[in-house]
């Protein structure tokens, strides 16, 4: 049953309740520097493309489960689940594919070299210290994936002990725990934690591949470790990142399970070189597993990576230079059937530059990046971007950059195989089949276009509206009963973005909006999964001890495979109440209007549900 009608009463009682709120001063406006857009230090007022930044303060005050919790909140950005906590997860931005953004961890590129995606149901909120969001594209900065933009996972630097618990609805526990701390030269920090949940069954009577009315249950370990060393005029840091998590889902076979891991290891130094450079030397590596008996398989993704960053400020002036080498190796094992196993591999080489200068009222930003590929051969990318403050108040900002994607390991090489064969792990005859693979894929290609406005209205008023234009080329499809991919699709992504902020009074007020047409050219439909509509509002008052606020997020129809999903409306509840200086406890209501929604036909969402957590730091 639909109860859209509920969002202005709790809007309205929100309002009201915060109008006769006691009041105390706020210091709002705060340097906020970012990394991401240029792959140097910036304040956030210098980068010209659309950016969010989400503090560790606020993934607290959300009392965040998950990523979905998060991004879903956030202007151009639309997430699908393939169940609850643990399932599957796609991430769209601007309305692109979910593999054409990139995703980084600590700034190390993260998503699998054998699916080109990244397991974002499986990175645990409890160790993360910020999100940066770059949209619109940035390939010219970092290669290939970056057409609808970047989003970089800071992971957690812990300065002290502390613990915190989680208990809720679904059988859900959580516990996360840390330690750090720091000497005139060294610093330190270690971040454990573990989450399960029975969970609800993901799949309902409209799935297509199986439906099992069972529970499906998730459970996750994971672990970052930093450590960094000063010295006279250089830092040596070392950052690590890993999770393990086990995975229930339902299939044709009715029953499944899958065993996963991600790691992440950065060395970086940073210091001068070549005549006062400001450079960073990093290698890093990513590894990640998915092991699933049911299906008698497992696949491991490596990827090595090696940077050379150098900055230099000149004036109004900065240059930026860049090398980059990347090689990845994706292994498919089937214990069944031999003919489906492969181990391929390629390497990247690239050279980048970049250019920003501050003249008068404009900044203006140049960017261009070569890449060459083992597999697929060349790639030029360019990124060009201006803004001017027409008053103190008002910045006009406009960019436009070409960008590509590349074909995922598994898409090149992919051994084509169908047959029914006995299945010892499943106990039954399975038809195994794979897609066949097409090393003659060239990467799909983009012309992104961006035209904004910022206004900043107060201290404590903030207004952006950017309006976005993509036409992508080369799009892959896959065919045929081997479902060979091909380059054969087109589609033209157009829509506006409408962001507000407002805190006053340690009353937070947050709105955002996305009217977006996203459309496969080729057969004249919208892409799927990425509704035209949708608006989110937040709201937030603090008192000295006590917070409470509310969170509802709108989406209009979803386009799904053979159907218009209904549009939904979802409103959440917080409450938290810190004890004193070392005890702190929150409680959260998801869906307390009980809707019944789908994101992705077949699967379900979770229904009216609570959570309690309770905090201890030193």
């Amino acid at each position: 049953m639909k109860k859209q009608n509920l969002v202005p009463l709790v809007a309205s009682t929100l309002f009201t309740l915060c109008s006769y709120a006691d009041e105390s001063k706020e210091n709002y406006q705060q340097e906020t520097t970012i990394v991401t857009a240029s792959r140097y230090q910036q304040s956030k007022d210098d980068i010209i493309p659309s950016i969010s930044i989400i503090e560790r303060e606020d993934i607290l005050n959300l009392q965040a489960l998950n990523i979905l919790d998060i991004l879903s909140l956030q202007q151009g950005i639309d997430v699908a689940r393939t169940g609850g906590n643990g399932s599957q997860t796609s991430v769209f931005v601007r309305g692109t594919n979910s593999n054409h953004t990139l995703i980084l961890i600590d700034g190390v590129r993260a998503a699998s070299s054998f699916t080109g995606s990244f397991a974002w149901e499986n990175l645990p909120v409890s160790q993360i210290e910020r999100i940066e969001i770059v949209r619109g594209s940035r390939v010219s900065y970092y290669g290939s994936d970056a057409i609808g933009g970047v989003i970089n996972i800071i992971t957690r630097k812990q300065d002290k002990l502390y613990a915190r618990y989680t208990t809720g609805s679904y059988e859900t526990h959580s516990f996360d725990a840390g330690f750090g701390g720091s000497t005139e030269n060294n610093q330190y920090s270690i971040v454990l934690g573990h989450q399960q949940t029975d969970g609800f069954s993901a799949t309902n009577e409209n799935n297509l591949f199986g439906f099992n009315p069972d529970n499906d249950g998730y459970e996750n370990q994971n672990l970052t470790i930093s450590a960094s060393h000063q010295f006279v005029d250089s830092k040596l840091s070392l950052n690590y990142f890993n999770t393990k998590a086990d995975i229930d889902f339902d299939s044709f076979l009715n029953r499944g399970n899958s065993m996963t891991s991600e790691r992440i290891i950065k060395l970086s130094w940073n210091g001068q070189l070549f005549n006062a450079w400001d450079s960073e030397v990093a290698i890093s590596n990513n590894n990640n597993t998915n092991v699933t008996k049911v299906f008698s398989n497992d696949f491991n993704s490596d990827r090595l990576n090696f940077d050379l960053l150098l900055n230099k400020s000149i004036k109004n002036n900065h240059i930026g230079l860049g090398l980059s080498y990347r090689n990845e190796n994706s292994e498919y094992n089937h214990s069944v059937v031999n003919q489906l196993n492969y181990n391929d591999s390629r390497n990247n080489r690239a050279i980048f530059a970049s250019w920003q200068s501050d003249i008068n009222k404009n900044i203006i930003s140049l960017s261009g990046r070569y890449d060459n590929n083992s597999v697929y051969g060349n790639n030029f990318s360019t990124d060009a971007g201006w803004a001017y403050q027409i008053t103190n108040t008002i910045r006009v900002n406009l960019s436009a950059g070409s960008a590509f994607h590349a074909p995922s390991l598994d898409e090149l090489f992919s051994p084509v195989f169908n047959s029914i064969v006995f299945s010892p792990d499943a106990g039954q005859f399975i038809n195994f089949f794979s897609i066949e693979g097409n090393s003659e894929l060239k990467p799909e290609e983009s012309t992104n276009y961006e035209l904004g406005l910022k206004f900043n209205l107060a201290d404590n008023h903030r207004l952006a509206i950017n309006a976005f234009y993509y036409e992508i080329d080369n799009l892959i499809d896959f065919q045929g009963h081997t479902f060979k991919p091909f380059n054969v699709n087109e589609a033209t992504i157009k829509g506006i973005e409408v962001a507000y902020n407002y805190r006053y009074n340690n009353l937070n007020f947050n709105a955002n909006g996305t009217f977006q047409d996203a459309n496969n050219d080729q057969s004249n439909t919208p892409l799927l999964r990425r509704p035209d509509n949708k608006v989110n509002l937040s709201i937030d008052k603090f008192f000295q001890q006590f917070s409470f606020g509310s969170s509802i997020r709108y989406a209009s129809e979803n386009p799904d495979f053979g159907v218009d999903l209904e549009g939904y409306t979802v409103i959440d509840l917080r409450a938290a109440y810190k004890i004193n200086s070392h005890w702190k406890i929150s409680a959260k209501l998801e869906n307390i209007a009980d809707e019944e929604y789908q994101i992705i036909n077949g699967y379900n969402t979770a229904g009216a549900s609570g959570y309690l957590t309770i905090e201890w730091q030193q």
